[in-house]
């Protein structure tokens, strides 16, 4: 097996190589003579639209963009370039994005996940192949960028010589829905479950009375076991790191997470859950929810009105509704939420001109403007909603183009704040349950600082336990100090270290 650091030099070697081979992955610009404001000026330097590019923007996402959407032809028309989105779903996103990277086919934007992928930024950033945002907010003066730069709470998305990764930002309540099928709910004349048990006994009687025909699946999860283990937080009362006798631990190693992989083994052993929860991804587990397998389906907020309107389509009897609030755990009835600042984007520099890349920075800056950030949460005015008494009415092509509580699928990249609490029905019930009883991560995996590199292996060791403990393979009570030392040799002890030295250097 390759050392991590004779691994990370190949990484390095291949990305330059392919760097050096591609040149300018935009080769497919021209000259346009339309463009609007052809010349535009931005303060001290002025961005030409003269030259037309093509962008491509990696993203992670519920649906693909719609190859007539409004907004990516408002924003192609207005910057004269050639957006092309490229969306995959989340779980598979980052093997892919790492993939792409080693064969040179890097994206000009794209986002990284924060939790997973903080190693691909870190790689980039010290091998000089990252767009200083900072650099061409100053050069260009775009307001909109330096405003949002300068956001209270992005402190740790800063590096010393600028920024190189710009955090999206949304409403920081949202949780998962827990989505049922409120017509088996009334067939077996059952209330929605109010405890982790009663949640138990709901699923056995769905899986007893096969309510599913015989291979009945009582509960699965758009985005698998991370939404699975996402349940631990009534059991833990944290999201991913919390205090015990006032020092901070990981939550995985806490010892009231002991008490929920033993809940997360019953399910598991029980049938109640989806036995492919490890390796199925959103498109399978959504299969076994619309085609009537499943009763219960963990899935994102914004995923919520697609799988009603499907299932509408392929069953007209079926009801659906959410169990509000979380059934209570040891903890209470507490639900996983995000923090505010997440899932940053970053823009490849290397072998890209400046032209280009002022056109880029020009088009983040204007996704970041109240103007960009309005279109981007509710469409074009007169195009996907129109004004009437002061109420937006919404048309036919705001659903085609914007996802409920996300807005359109690029908004990710900048601040979907609105969207997402823009909804109504059950998903305003889910927000305002949420605003009291949501717990986000204390800190982003930035506040690990040096250590971050350390994630991957803590991570790979954390899900291979994971599988043995949930699976039956390991026995939880026999193996569960081996788990916890495994876990700190792999590096969690110095990740814990490196937390508490961080936190108090910043006074929190």
């Amino acid at each position: 097996m390759l050392s991590k650091k004779m691994t990370a030099l190949i990484l390095i070697l291949v990305l330059v190589i392919a760097v050096m081979g591609c040149s300018n992955n935009s080769g497919n610009s021209m000259d346009s003579k339309s463009a609007k404001n052809q010349d535009s000026a931005a303060g001290p330097g002025k961005i030409s639209l003269a030259k037309k590019y093509d962008i491509k923007w990696f993203q992670w996402g519920p649906r693909d963009v719609h190859p007539d959407d409004a907004i990516i032809k408002y924003m192609n028309e207005k910057f004269n370039v050639n957006i092309k989105v490229e969306r995959i779903l989340a779980k598979e996103y980052l093997k892919n994005l790492e993939l792409r990277i080693a064969a040179g086919d890097m994206p000009d934007l794209f986002r990284y996940s924060l939790s997973t992928g903080a190693h691909v930024y870190n790689q980039l950033q010290e091998d000089g192949f990252l767009m200083n945002f900072t650099e061409y907010a100053e050069k260009y003066d775009l307001k909109a960028l330096k405003a949002y730069m300068d956001k209270p709470g992005t402190e740790e998305f800063r590096e010393e010589n600028g920024v190189f990764q710009l955090p999206s930002r949304k409403a920081g309540v949202i949780p998962n829905v827990i989505v049922v099928r409120q017509d088996w709910l009334d067939q077996l004349g059952l209330k929605k479950p109010t405890t982790m048990d009663e949640f138990k006994s709901m699923l056995k009687a769905f899986k007893d009375n096969k309510m599913g025909g015989t291979n009945t699946v009582p509960l699965t999860f758009a985005l698998g076991s991370n939404a699975f283990m996402g349940l631990s937080t009534g059991f833990t009362r944290v999201n991913n790191w919390g205090k015990v006798d006032g020092k901070w631990m990981f939550e995985p190693v806490m010892p009231q997470y002991k008490s929920f992989l033993q809940f997360a083994r019953e399910l598991y052993g029980e049938g109640l859950v989806d036995r492919e929860v490890f390796t199925s991804n959103e498109a399978q587990a959504k299969a076994k929810f619309i085609t009537g397998v499943s009763g219960v389906m963990v899935a994102p907020t914004e995923r919520y009105v697609a799988l009603e309107k499907d299932l509408a389509e392929s069953n007209k009897n079926a009801k659906l509704s959410l169990i509000i609030p979380m059934p209570k755990g040891p903890a209470g009835d507490t639900g996983r939420v995000d923090s505010s600042n997440t899932e940053p984007i970053v823009v490849i520099k290397k072998g890209r001109d400046e032209d280009f890349l002022a056109r880029v920075a020009a088009i983040i800056d204007y996704t970041h403007s109240e103007e960009g950030i309005k279109m981007l949460n509710y469409g074009i005015e007169g195009v996907h909603y129109t004004m009437e008494n002061g109420k937006m009415v919404k048309t036919a092509l705001y659903d085609r183009d914007i996802i409920p509580s996300l807005g359109h699928l690029t908004a990710m990249t900048t601040d979907y704040s609105f969207a997402a609490m823009d909804v109504e029905g059950a998903l305003k019930e889910n927000v305002d349950y949420s605003l009291k009883s949501g717990v986000a991560p204390p800190f982003t995996a930035l506040s690990y600082g040096a250590t971050k590199d350390l994630m991957p292996s803590i991570e790979k060791k954390q899900t291979e336990w994971s599988i043995n403990f949930v699976t039956g393979a390991k026995d939880i009570n026999t193996n569960w100090d081996q788990y916890v030392k495994e876990m700190n040799d792999v590096g969690l002890s110095k990740l814990t270290a490196a937390v508490e030295q961080n936190r108090k250097k910043w006074g929190k």
